[in-house]
């Protein structure tokens, strides 16, 4: 077993404050190179990847920070050509799309256990190059979507239900809009990213939860740009958006951009900031490349791979107006293995501002299977003034059980008090939970002290982090 053992890979040099790279599966993905994972609030890891077993299928794990693994690698999907996936996270549910030759299917996993909630299922058929799902979950537990219908974008809400996929609130078409698209829901707000039809520049909009538009479809950008078909989005501290493409073909040069939009009006406050040039380093940005929030407000951390110079994975450190605070260096240089190749950067950090990546990374000559690898930065390292003033602890919790027949136990990874409320699916307020060390216990019932009705009920914490649970008849 070569998996999750801390196996070091030979020959890689580390750049200060990352982890040694470990090979987070037994399971070479050749075929697909793609993963995707995520940290839950005790601070275990979900992978998600392509390529299981050398062929073309999508498989599910569960790890520790120490390598151990907690739930062994499975295939997720129907024994055939899959590929192509995305996944979201809701309340207890973590959720996986993917295209099986045409047709779309999910299956759901359990973030408590990692056990199957749900098995892989028909979703839809899709006639499109681009059948990823994007998906973002509001605080009422229902998913906010993009998909494409040939070249159509489609915008739609869905509520899951148990056991019986997923019922459609509203859906339409975004007119006006080319195949891809990308959206983030903040609160009240849906803001969705897409593309010009004709010269595939950005175009913004927003909704409200219930489908009202709030801001117009504006276009945002220049017509002498061409942008990708899948930004990436982020907010800063006042709620606004920022967005960042790493593909646009900008008087000959490729590089990362920034723009910030005005979360209420859609108004452009920084027009084309530069991120990553040619220049420093010399390097096509590729299209492999993350965002993510340190512990200090409006500090992000940019981590990419370059087409060019394939055998390193950079990162550097800005603010929410583009600035660069800590200039760009090496996480992993694989240069005394080449020809190495590392691809398909996807990462998350922690609410202490740790960053933690999965790429793939292989030998390419002679050809040795690429393997999903880990790693992950201390963000002590950076040694930011102040910082300590916006560290928090671990705001996530779990729940002992998923649906709930009598009561169910929440479990934190921080010892101090704190008053968890819980909502039915309407929205409405409806009791509330008493954490103390770290435990809490919800018997199901409501203010007055009465059981509550068999549904749907979401569990929040005072971060905002969303549990969300079934609640079945005694």
């Amino acid at each position: 077993m070569i998996g999750l053992i801390l196996f070091t890979c030979l020959g890689v040099t580390v750049g200060s404050g990352w982890s040694d790279p470990v090979l987070a599966t037994d399971s070479a993905n050749t075929s697909r190179r793609e993963q995707l994972i995520y940290r839950d609030g005790l601070g275990r890891f979900h992978l998600v990847w392509a390529g299981f077993n050398n062929e073309p299928r999508i498989a599910y794990k569960m790890f520790a920070l120490d390598g151990s693994t907690l739930y062994p690698e499975t295939m997720i999907s129907l024994d055939s050509h899959s590929s192509l996936h995305s996944m979201t996270v809701t309340g207890d549910s973590l959720i996986v799309f993917w295209r099986d030759y045409g047709p779309v299917y999910y299956a759901i996993r359990s973030l408590s256990d990692g056990s199957e909630i749900t098995p892989a299922t028909y979703l839809f058929s899709a006639s499109s190059m681009y059948p990823y799902i994007r998906a973002c979950p509001d605080n009422l537990g229902r998913l906010h979507v993009l998909y494409n219908e040939g070249s159509d974008v489609v915008y739609a809400v869905w509520n899951p239900a148990p056991g019986s996929g997923f019922t459609t609130e509203y859906e339409w078409v975004i007119k006006d809009a080319d195949a891809g698209g990308v959206l983030l829901v903040d609160g009240n707000r849906v803001h969705i990213v897409v593309q010009d039809p004709l010269f595939h520049t950005y175009e913004y909009l927003q909704y409200d939860l219930e489908g009202n538009t709030v801001v117009p479809q504006t276009d945002f950008t220049d017509d002498d740009l061409h942008s990708s078909r899948f930004p990436v989005l982020q907010l800063d501290s006042s709620r606004n958006l920022l967005i960042f493409d790493e593909t646009i073909a900008y008087k000959a040069d490729e590089a990362i951009y920034m723009w910030k939009l005005n979360g209420d009006t859609g108004e452009l406050l920084i027009d084309l900031k530069p991120l990553v040039t040619p220049e420093l380093p010399v390097m096509n940005t590729s299209d492999y490349f993350i965002v993510e929030p340190l512990a200090v407000p409006d500090q992000y951390y940019l981590c990419w791979s370059s087409g060019y110079d394939i055998n390193k994975i950079f990162n550097l450190v800005f603010d929410s107006d583009g600035n660069i605070i800590v200039d760009w260096h090496v996480a992993y240089d694989y240069s005394d293995e080449d020809p190495e190749d590392t691809k398909h950067i996807d990462g998350i950090s922690d609410s202490e501002g740790n960053l933690y990546i999965i790429y793939c990374q292989v030998e390419t000559d002679p050809q040795i299977d690429y393997f999903p690898t880990f790693g992950w930065f201390d963000y002590s390292y950076l040694a930011i003034e102040n910082s300590s003033l916006a560290i928090q602890g671990e705001t996530g919790f779990m729940v002992s059980q998923n649906p709930v027949t009598g009561s169910v136990t929440i479990s934190t990874a921080i010892s101090t008090e704190q008053e968890l409320r819980v909502y039915d699916i309407s929205g409405r307020e409806v009791s509330s939970i008493s954490v103390s060390d770290g435990i809490g216990t919800w018997y199901g019932r409501g203010f007055s002290g009465e059981r509550l009705p068999t549904g749907i009920y979401n569990i929040v914490g005072v971060s905002g982090f969303i549990q969300r649970i079934t609640l079945l008849g005694r």
